[in-house]
């Protein structure tokens, strides 16, 4: 199997392989998020700034101009995070689901009347070896 690896003949009806070369993508997400966290430290910045100009009443379109910057960069940041879990949910999407299941599921195709043989059958095996465990037990406090 080892052999075999990446390659859909490695696959069988128990297991299956799955390419983890698309996890690569996760190296293009890093530089959204680490830019999107820079942004994020400049509207701190920003909203320090516009919290300074509202206490020592500073003009209106100077405070107007400071919250339009910050409003952009926000939004800016929001995009580029956006972007990233756009890569992160395509690359991460893994489902823990075997895509062979009709090798390990099988449907149960017998009648009731069968089920019902079945479980009384196995019911008097259980007993025959219940009975067996028992005589097997007093044997052996007979020779204690």
């Amino acid at each position: 199997m080892l052999a075999q690896r990446g390659a859909h003949t490695g696959d069988s009806r128990y297991s299956w392989t799955v390419d983890f070369a698309a996890r690569r993508a996760r190296q293009a997400m890093q530089p959204l998020l680490d830019e999107a966290a820079q942004i994020k430290a400049t509207v701190v910045d920003l909203k320090e700034q516009a919290k300074r100009l509202k206490k020592n009443r500073s003009p209106a379109a100077e405070l107007a101009l400071l919250e339009a910057q910050i409003r952009e960069k926000d939004k800016a940041a929001h995009e580029l995070e956006i972007q990233a879990a756009d890569i992160d949910a395509a690359v991460f999407d893994l489902k823990a689901a075997n895509p062979n299941p009709k090798a390990i599921a099988r449907m149960d195709d017998r009648t009731s009347q069968e089920i019902i043989h079945n479980i009384e059958t196995q019911g008097r095996i259980v007993a025959d070896a219940l009975t067996r465990l028992s005589t097997l037990l007093a044997i052996v406090d007979e020779q204690s």
